[in-house]
């Protein structure tokens, strides 16, 4: 993969005392619209993407909705391939489907269904010759679509890597009437997944030395509208997804979950991409007991332990009544992680505390006593 973060992770300490850094900038999709109605034309933007052989990659369940809002491109002069996607964003899938497309011989490629999907889609068509690629969310369950990152797991469901791609979509169509016929749960995770945006970066923009950046102002801005519009309008919105009411609120809450905090990575590279949130989200992976909960839910966990490793108590309490409104897990007893012994506990920390991760970039210690004893703290409080 032809992909070098200029900041050297680890590297914060030479950037405070020579007042340097750099960061690759990918603001989003080449083109986003948002809209009730939207995939009706897409066999408009099919045509200015000179797409005539096309491959839709998409879910089981997902599918049964959206083929509904995509009856243009059946009746239109198209040669359509479908594929169904199951199971994992592995390494192995996404070369089983750098395959078919190869295979196939299609010109663009369509992604409809969730973030490993989307992902999948994403590396995939990257992978086929840098494919152009289409993504429809069926779910404002992360920012996925958004983004230029595939995050891979194991067959087992455990974490494996993240991987930063060097494209983007050639277009993203959000259809507001598809995302409200979506699971609950999905939303909710959406919206813990959201929240990471500003407590994993928060720490790290705020030092002066990266105030001076305009682009790093707008994505702490950026990360700063996640928190806001989660936490001010997520019940509302919550509560209107239930009714199906397309309100206000839960327009607002789907577009920062789904392109808001994915832009906060997009202007911030690998300052505002992921820190101890995420960390702790791909460490307890390994524990089967935690796949019964979303990415976000994890990631939800993960902002508190992060929080209780910073000693902000008030903000967690203030975070406990808003998870707990959800069902989003306050710690391990919620995740039916409460069995864990020391040893185990120690893994995550461990996991959550590589030399080579992110974390390092937050202004002060990150180890592995130091996220463990957090991990406790948490547990009693």
């Amino acid at each position: 993969m032809n992909y070098t973060i200029k900041l050297s992770r680890g590297g914060m300490q030479n950037m405070q005392n020579n007042h340097f850094f750099s960061s690759t900038v990918r603001v989003g999709p080449q083109q986003y619209i948002c809209e009730e109605g939207v995939l009706e034309s897409l066999p408009d933007h099919l045509r200015q993407l000179d797409s005539s052989n096309i491959l839709i990659i998409h879910g089981k369940e997902s599918w049964k909705k959206a083929r509904n809002y995509l009856k243009n491109i059946y009746r239109s002069n198209f040669s359509i391939h479908e594929f169904l996607f199951s199971g994992e964003c592995t390494e192995t899938s996404i070369d089983q489907l750098k395959e078919l497309i190869m295979e196939s011989g299609v010109d663009t490629v369509i992604g409809v269904g969730g973030g490993k999907i989307m992902d999948a889609v994403k590396y995939a068509a990257y992978l086929a010759d840098r494919r152009p690629f289409i993504l429809i969310p069926t779910l404002a369950s992360n920012c996925a679509p958004w983004t230029p990152v595939s995050v891979l797991y194991h067959a087992d469901g455990s974490f494996d890597r993240l991987d930063v791609l060097p494209a983007q979509a050639s277009l993203l169509l959000v259809e507001p009437r598809l995302i409200i016929d979506a699971p609950r749960e999905y939303f909710i995770a959406g919206m813990a997944d959201t929240l990471a945006k500003w407590y994993e970066s928060e720490e790290i923009l705020a030092q002066s030395v990266f105030k001076e950046s305009p682009i790093l102002t707008m994505a702490r801005a950026a990360a700063k509208l996640c928190q806001t519009t989660i936490l001010e309008k997520g019940q509302q919105a919550l509560a209107d997804l239930e009714q199906g009411r397309l309100s206000e609120e839960f327009r607002s809450v789907s577009e920062v979950i789904i392109s808001i905090s994915g832009m906060v990575g997009g202007l911030g590279d690998d300052l505002a991409r992921t820190t101890i949130a995420h960390e702790i989200h791909d460490a307890v992976t390994i524990y089967p007991e935690s796949h019964q909960f979303l990415h976000g839910h994890k990631v939800g966990y993960g902002i508190l332990v992060q929080l209780a490793v910073e000693n902000k108590w008030n903000e967690i309490t203030k975070l406990q009544s808003f998870y707990r409104s959800l069902g989003i897990p306050t710690s391990l007893f919620d995740m039916g992680l409460s069995h864990l012994t020391e040893s185990e506990i120690d893994f995550i920390a461990i996991q959550a505390s590589k030399p080579e991760l992110p974390v390092h970039h937050l202004p002060y210690p990150v180890n592995t006593a130091i996220i463990a004893s957090a991990i406790h703290k948490l547990e009693a409080f």
